[in-house]
């Protein structure tokens, strides 16, 4: 039964092959997907970026539990009370950077 799908042929230099393919695989995506989606203008993610992405989601998620720590370690101790609140903050803004990061990849 034929195939009721269009062909697009191009021709590329081995240099511009290489660098396609390339490319197609960072984004874990074949040739073919690779080259459709890109020329429908669809947004392209490497899977390098999908990967630190998560470890950054990661690192936030650590960041929050050590706050959370450090919290219950304070609220048991009046005296370190006030020494506590400056790594707090510290940990907040940290998250809060991590947050920009990940929404940027």
């Amino acid at each position: 039964m034929p195939s009721k799908k269009q062909i697009i042929k191009t021709y590329v230099s081995d240099e511009e092959y290489n660098q396609i393919s390339e490319t197609a695989q960072q984004c874990s995506l074949s040739l073919s997907a690779f080259v459709k989606a890109v020329s429908l203008g669809h947004e392209i993610r490497s899977s390098t970026d999908q990967q630190a992405r998560r470890e950054l989601l990661k690192l936030n998620a650590d960041q929050g539990r050590l706050g959370g720590l450090l919290k219950m370690m304070i609220l048991d101790d009046d005296e370190n009370r006030g020494k506590a609140e400056r790594p707090l903050e510290d940990i907040r803004r940290l998250q809060n950077r991590l947050l920009q990061k990940v929404r940027r990849i």
